[in-house]
């Protein structure tokens, strides 16, 4: 007997089959989102973003030595002075300093250093260098003999106020010490060379149209080995043996009780105890004195006997 297709003879009807599910659904269904996904934004119109997380900056850690230089140039004394020889049109060089043993100082105009990294002038036809001695003392006054100024009316103000193609730096003048007898300097086979520091300068014009001098630069020559110095802000309380334990300067500014012994960079302020420097690095990338992003840290281990920064960089 054939199949039965037809409701005749009072049977209940077949229920109608399901309708086919939407195509978005069966493409979920497959682990793609449905297109309507992507049409509405992550967050409310309007709404900002949470902040990143930041990346947790690296720490570095140095021990800190103390290079005596022997002669500490007081940088807010530079100045440039009238050139009496010629009517004041030229300047001379000028400043205040503490030395701990003699030697000498040349001046230079338009400087560069050379292949073999030796200071030269550029314009000798113009400028000759000069050199001047100086005994060991304190509270010394150096300013550049008479006669040997520049006259700043000679050149364009771009070449006195910039660093000039090839490194060329308007002035600068090099600290020499004089070793021979100093016990530091056994083994040193280059005698009145083996110490010596380079400031490397600009003119600055003044609101009064007179000049001033900026240090951009200094280099520290030792035993033949070159060093770029760069101030760390705050290390100066760290380590000077005259501010007692208990004075502020030396704490961190976090905790307020912690020694600071933690630089941030590259702003320099060293101004965070370790343990401080290594919250911080998950709470903010910004430095706590001057809100500066921070790239990474650098930890200062401080040995036993205090670090005289008198004369010392």
């Amino acid at each position: 007997m054939g199949n039965i297709t037809s409701n005749s003879g009072g049977g209940s009807p077949r229920p109608p089959p399901p309708p086919p599910a939407p195509a978005h659904l069966d493409v979920y269904r497959h682990g793609v989102p449905p297109p309507y996904y992507h049409s509405y934004p992550r967050f409310p119109r309007g709404a900002a973003a949470p902040p990143p997380v930041p990346v947790p900056a690296q720490v570095e850690r140095h021990r800190a030595v103390a290079v005596s230089v022997g002669v500490n140039v007081k940088g807010d004394t530079l100045r440039l002075v009238p050139d009496d020889a010629d009517d004041g049109r030229s300047l001379l060089l000028a400043f205040s300093f503490d030395a701990d043993a003699p030697g000498s100082l040349t001046v230079y105009f338009f400087a560069q250093e050379d292949d073999e990294c030796a200071v030269k002038s550029t314009k000798e036809n113009l400028l000759q260098p000069v050199t001047v001695p100086f005994k060991e003392g304190r509270g010394q006054e150096f300013k550049q003999p008479c006669g040997s100024g520049i006259d700043i009316s000679r050149f364009e103000e771009s070449e006195l106020t910039n660093v000039g193609e090839g490194g060329v730096f308007p002035i600068a003048f090099k600290v020499e010490m004089d070793v021979s007898g100093n016990q530091e300097s056994e083994g040193a086979h280059d005698t009145e060379e083996s110490k010596s520091l380079v400031k490397y300068a600009i003119f600055v014009k003044k609101s009064n149209a007179e000049y001033g001098v900026q240090v951009v630069q200094q280099i520290l020559w030792v035993n033949g080995i070159r060093y770029v110095l760069h101030e760390i802000y705050g290390i100066a309380n760290r380590t000077d043996k005259n501010v007692h334990e208990d004075d502020s300067g030396k704490e961190c500014v976090v905790c307020l009780s912690e020694p600071r012994d933690t630089t941030v960079l590259p702003c320099r302020h060293m101004c965070l105890c370790r343990e401080c420097a290594q919250l911080l690095r998950y709470q903010t990338n910004k430095c706590p004195i001057c809100r500066q992003p921070v790239e990474r840290f650098l930890e200062i281990e401080f040995g036993s006997k205090p670090i005289s920064h008198q004369g010392s960089q």
